[in-house]
């Protein structure tokens, strides 16, 4: 796990000023190179090969390498080239992708198994070859203006470059729909992020972008369904194990996060069967309704492993350690667990597996056992439901129940998509139109969604756009900075399309959420565990916005508004009613405040246009 930057020009100054930016990514060595024509850089992390040959920029033949991530496979493809006469010098990864590239061309990365991204240049071809993994558990950002070409693993170090930026509206507005930025997209214009399944390739000489998509997994899903349904249940718990089993591979200390939840609770039991005196790791909260640390104790004490864990509340100071180092607004307040979590983890081990992407991939959202109801009801009950829930009182409490009635009718739609969006958004559409103004796009023209879906098309939306750009950078972006590797074994890309493959039975069996995942976990875990209520990592957002100074500062403080994005009015209305417990607009004020806070603290303003 590392950083990497570059660009298409030479200046050595400038790549280790975008190394520096991003340091935490990788505390224990830097590299670069530079000639003519680009500049490449890289700080790195050890993980597989401690030793110098492991150091990056890595260099073979005519390549150049700076790369992020990890390649599970790679032992099997190094044992695969050499039938093919290559040497080795190391025995790491990186070295891998290098002969791989030589072996296969742009091609290579259909063999790879694991997370990455990575940019190779090709002094012969004069280009630079970037690729993205298959679901985005690495991130990429690119700049192209003006004939001027530059990447990295995070958009600051972009930044350290003297650019002009302008807000991008699309991005702005499904912030505040989502509380993540989706697709290609960032924050600004003029800058872009590689799409999962997509490698780009630039050329030097002639200064132009292909973008190619190597991995669709509508298509693996339908070769899936060519084999019997028989064989594919029978191969889906051998392949979660030896999905753990290659995301073990390190040669440092390696742990387990451990929520109490199915997911993450099943990946350490299955590693507790192989190793002894293995850690995992959890934290809770001093209130009852948002603290999980009972069920992670239970799993921990019945799969005997050393669990480490801590009690959170809300800090000023680690709230504003945490978004003050944001690339750009993201909403997902679950990212001060998960930093909390990773800095207390990174303090025993290197590397830690987590249990994300278990609700994608095998069916855990309760918006999916909603898609499945609503089927039954006609529109008057709609309609009556839409009415009724306004009715209902306000309250600080974790009261999922209520939120979900609230959302199944209030964000209701015609459109199978756009109503799975509304039932995970953060905001409707009135307070869009309230809160934006004359920057408001409304959903139609903010995203392209079909007319008609199934729940695997669902699933497939929240794979491209949830878990890529909300889940996986919440965990890439709190990890990296305290220098912490998280592995995700059930993004492991055989399982995956298997498991789409599979009929809606097995992922909602009425309204048993990950039905088939649960029957594999009752060989592993205690049925208190398999059949208790899906909580979420969810923190007591409502009560923090109350009682935080720092929070109201950016909420109703005028200097805070210079941006003219959103109404300020509004936002003073809401937080007055949040007060006095009219009404629970936590969901929006904390992305108001998040905005507000992240454009104060990168000075957008001094490199960036808003028309």
């Amino acid at each position: 796990m590392c950083g990497i930057n570059g660009f298409n020009f030479s200046d050595k100054s400038l790549i280790l000023k975008m190394n520096q930016s991003i340091a935490h990514r990788g505390p224990d060595a830097e590299g670069f190179f530079t000639n003519d024509n680009v500049s490449v850089g890289h700080r790195r992390l050890s993980i597989i090969d401690l030793s110098e040959m492991g150091k990056q920029p890595m260099f073979y033949k005519e390549f150049v390498i700076t790369y992020n991530g990890e390649i599970y496979n790679f032992s099997e493809l190094k044992n695969e080239l050499k039938l093919q006469n290559h040497q080795f010098q190391s025995e790491s990864d990186t070295e891998v992708i290098l002969h791989a590239y030589e072996e296969w061309g742009f091609e290579c990365v259909k063999k790879f198994n694991g997370m990455w991204a990575f940019c190779i240049y090709d002094k012969l071809k004069n280009i630079f070859f970037i690729s993205r993994d298959r679901f985005g558990v690495k991130p990429l950002y690119y700049y192209f203006y003006d004939k001027k070409f530059i990447f990295s693993s995070e958009l600051k170090a972009i930044r350290q470059h003297d650019l002009k930026l302008d807000i991008n509206k699309i991005a702005l507005n499904y912030y505040f729909y989502q509380k993540y930025i989706t697709g290609e997209h960032t924050i600004f214009k003029q800058v872009f992020k590689l799409k999962p399944s997509h490698s780009l390739i630039f050329n030097l000489e002639t200064r132009e972008i292909k973008l190619e998509k190597y991995f669709k997994l509508d298509e693996e899903i339908e070769q899936q369904k060519l084999h019997s349904l028989k064989d594919r249940l029978g191969r889906i718990e051998d392949l979660i194990v030896d999905a753990v089993d290659k995301r073990l591979i390190s040669d440092v200390p390696v742990g387990s996060f451990l929520s109490g939840g199915i997911d993450s609770s099943l990946i350490s039991a299955i590693i507790a069967r192989k190793k002894k005196d293995f850690d995992t790791f959890s934290i809770g909260f001093k209130e009852k309704t948002f603290n999980e640390l009972p069920y992670s104790i239970k799993v921990a004490d019945y799969i005997k492993t050393n669990h480490h864990y801590k009690i959170l509340d809300l800090n000023s100071e680690i709230v504003k350690s945490i978004f003050s180092d944001l690339d750009e607004p993201f909403g997902d307040a679950s990212i001060l667990p998960t930093f909390l979590l990773s800095k207390m983890t990174r303090e025993k081990v290197t590397v830690s597996l987590s249990g994300d992407a278990g609700d994608e991939v095998f069916g855990g959202y309760d918006t999916y056992k909603a898609y499945k109801m609503a089927k039954f009801f006609p529109s008057f009950i709609m309609k009556l439901g839409k009415s009724l829930v306004k009715k209902l009182p306000a309250s600080d409490k974790y009261t999922p129940l209520k939120l979900k009635i609230t959302k199944f009718f209030k964000d209701y739609h015609p459109n199978r998509i756009i109503r799975h969006l509304n039932w995970m958004s953060q905001t409707d559409e009135i307070q869009r139109i309230k809160l934006l103004k004359d920057n408001y796009i409304d959903i139609e023209n903010l995203i392209e969604v079909p007319q008609k879906a199934n729940l695997l098309d669902i699933q497939l939306n929240d794979i491209q756009n949830y878990l890529a750009e909300d889940i996986l950078k919440k965990v890439d972006t709190a990890s990296m900075m305290v220098s912490l590797e998280a592995r995700v074994p059930f993004l492991d890309y055989r399982l995956v399309s298997i498991i789409l493959s599979l009929p809606e039975k097995y992922k909602v069996n009425l309204f048993t959420i990950k039905y088939y995942l649960k029957k594999i976990a009752h060989k592993y875990l205690p049925s208190e565990i398999i059949k208790r209520k899906k909580h979420g990592f969810s923190i007591p957002l409502s009560r923090w916005i109350k009682e935080s100074e720092l929070i109201k500062v950016y909420l109703i403080d005028n200097k805070y508004y210079m941006h003219n994005l959103i109404d300020k009015i509004y936002v003073e209305g809401l937080y007055r009613k949040h007060l006095a417990n009219e009404s629970d607009y936590s969901r929006l004020l904390w992305l108001v405040f998040v905005f507000n806070f992240w454009y104060d603290k990168t000075e957008v303003s001094k490199t960036s246009n808003f028309e």
